[in-house]
């Protein structure tokens, strides 16, 4: 179901009040003095250009072009287990999340900013790779794609979960190799190529400090157990409304028992009926993301006489005033096309970046370069 909302002055204003996070270190103050106001529970989805499309590593730097218009944050949310309501402790949790969308894809992405004053890793339920019950951070993502609304997880019946509503689990922190558990049998929603995952927390279980989760989910009208062949993939489009919510369950080491439930919704019921998810609008392309450039880059192989260098092409269309490669390891050029010598074999992460009027731009290829021994 496809509805076009239209979004008044008055409404914008309250959309780009609610990503004032944009600009606030994370993790610094306790209540805030008056509270901000929530505004109305309808928010803004960011549209991806098809070039600049976010890469699910954990690494939030290609996410600089989605600005605080699509973010919220934790005077946003409201917490329900505990009964604390919007009484804000920055120093023990604060989150900024910002979400986006892309039509060709079909995918709906998110970026989570987390600060919490005990980073969990245990585990929440028992998985294949692991059998040891614990109590993992999560963060709950809700996605009713058509808007449809009603119960999806109605009497913890497994037929009714996550069928025509996804109900994702997603820990805050990878372990075993896993990252999602999905309500209901449709297990698949949480595998490639319906979603993929990533976090940064370079801290060991129980530290203080600020982390980074993003992943996308591919949204469906209606998800069957039995996989693709049975579903209904929902169809993203220009000035959609769809349903979603998401929430930070937080537990620390002094709360074994009930965790700390911070909602985007205004009712914690928005975890089993859709029709209590706020509304978000998929977001028009912005103008200005037409002229910026596209970057992109080439190497060929390492020839036999020097088998640690690498040439790289450098395949960038657009205005551009000039040139930083960071090639992996500690080392950096602002040549148009350079020649780099590698010290030591290994992997490398290449990063280009594009310097233009409105700012700069990169294209990050994750061990891009691999030299064996």
């Amino acid at each position: 179901m496809r509805i076009w909302v239209p979004i008044p002055l008055a409404l914008l204003v309250a959309l780009l009040a609610s990503g004032l996070a944009e600009g606030r270190e994370l993790g610094k103050g306790s209540v805030a003095d008056p509270l901000p106001p929530v505004g109305p529970r309808l928010y803004q989805c960011f549209q991806f250009p098809d070039n600049r499309l976010p890469v699910i590593d954990g690494d939030l730097s290609d996410w600089e072009l989605v600005g605080g218009e699509y973010a919220q944050d934790t005077y946003g949310l409201i917490e329900y287990n505990r009964k604390i309501g919007r009484g804000y402790d920055l120093n023990d949790l604060d989150v900024r999340v910002r979400t986006g969308y892309s039509v060709s894809t079909n995918r709906i992405y998110v970026a989570v900013e987390y600060w919490d004053d005990f980073h969990n890793f245990d585990r929440l339920v028992t998985t294949p790779n692991n059998t040891n019950p614990g109590n993992d951070d999560i963060f709950e993502l809700v996605v009713d794609a058509d808007n449809s609304g009603g119960d999806f997880i109605d009497g913890l019946d497994p037929r009714h979960m996550s069928t025509h509503t996804q109900n994702y689990h997603i820990y805050a922190h990878e372990r075993d190799g896993e990252h999602v558990w999905v309500w209901g049998p449709q297990h698949w929603l949480g595998e490639a190529p319906y979603s993929q995952w990533a976090s940064h927390y370079d801290q060991p279980h129980g530290t203080a400090g600020l982390s980074t989760l993003e992943f996308y989910v591919t949204p469906f009208n209606y998800a069957h157990a039995a996989g693709l062949k049975l579903s209904a993939p929902a169809q993203l489009a220009v000035g959609d409304t769809i349903g979603l919510d998401y929430s930070v369950l937080d537990r620390d080491d002094d709360e074994p028992q009930v965790c700390k439930f911070w909602a985007l919704a205004d009712t914690i019921l928005m975890y089993r009926n859709a029709d209590f998810l706020p509304d978000f609008v998929l977001a028009p392309l912005e103008q200005k993301l037409s002229v910026v450039p596209v970057v992109e880059f080439r190497s060929r192989a390492p020839g036999a006489k020097d088998p640690r260098a690498v040439q790289f092409a450098n395949m960038t269309t657009g205005e551009v005033s000039g040139f930083r490669w960071d090639f992996g390891d500690g080392e950096a050029s602002t040549e148009k096309e350079p020649l780099h010598r590698y010290q030591q074999p290994g992997r490398y992460t290449v990063t280009l970046e594009a310097h233009h009027d409105q700012g700069s731009c990169r294209k990050r290829k994750l061990d891009y370069v691999l030299l064996p021994q």
